[in-house]
């Protein structure tokens, strides 16, 4: 080993050297007379015209014509649609979007009350036939808890069509044991017990369940709709 091989041995090695901070670019300004582009004056004029649909609605409201509480948002929301539709060719107008959606969410609350027989409030109604002839084609309950018993209608040799529906509430509809039974139950919030099969959240598809009852195939067959916008739902034996 040399000298010089002899010094550097054990010397600590320097540390590394700092990068030399580099300086933003500065962004030069536009040069003086350079047109601006303008703002689009399409979000103005749809909302004019939203504006003046809700005022056209009123007036024929007060008029004394049967309009629906969901026309004071639906008409203003179609105009709105309508606006996006041309600003996807002519104008920037990204801020409909965010009046559409503040359309829509009261306009699916007031369109669903709407549907909704607050005329026939209930606390408790029992639909009890004994035969037949006494059978109705449809039941309907606002609010309240709503029974169907067919329990004693003799359905041999017969083929039925019944719909039921309750807005707010419980419905149970209970059927004889030897029936064959075709029943679609649809619930948009809520439980729906169907024979045994059990489904349940918000915003449910309609489902169909079929029963052939203690016996099997025989026995009269019916067919029943039954649906419940809020609430619990049971179809059973």
């Amino acid at each position: 080993m040399t000298m010089l091989e002899r010094r550097d041995v054990g010397r600590p090695e320097p540390p590394p050297v700092p990068p030399t901070p580099t300086a933003p670019v500065p962004v030069a300004p536009p040069p003086p007379g350079a047109p601006v582009q303008p703002r689009s004056v399409l979000g103005r004029l749809v909302f004019a015209a939203v504006l003046f649909a809700i005022g056209v609605v009123g007036i024929v409201d007060l008029a004394g014509a049967p309009v629906p509480a969901s026309a004071y948002f639906g008409v203003p929301l179609a105009v709105v649609a309508a606006g996006l539709l041309v600003g996807a060719w002519y104008g920037r107008a990204r801020a409909l979007i965010a009046l559409g959606v503040v359309l829509t969410i009261p306009l699916a609350v007031v369109a669903t009350v709407e549907r909704w027989d607050l005329s026939s409030v209930s606390a408790n109604v029992t639909w009890e036939p004994t035969s037949l002839d006494a059978l109705q084609d449809s039941y309907r309950a606002g609010v309240g808890n709503a029974v169907l018993d067919l329990s004693a209608v003799d359905f041999t040799g017969r083929t039925e069509t019944v719909d039921v529906r309750v807005d707010v509430g419980n419905l149970t509809i209970i059927l004889p044991s030897t029936v064959d039974v075709t029943a679609t139950a649809q619930v948009d919030i809520g439980n729906a017990t169907v024979f045994g099969r059990e489904w349940n959240g918000i915003g449910q598809s309609e489902q169909t369940v079929v029963d052939t009852g203690s016996d099997g195939p025989g026995g009269g067959e019916i067919t029943i709709t039954a649906s419940v916008d809020v609430g619990d739902l049971e179809v059973r034996r």
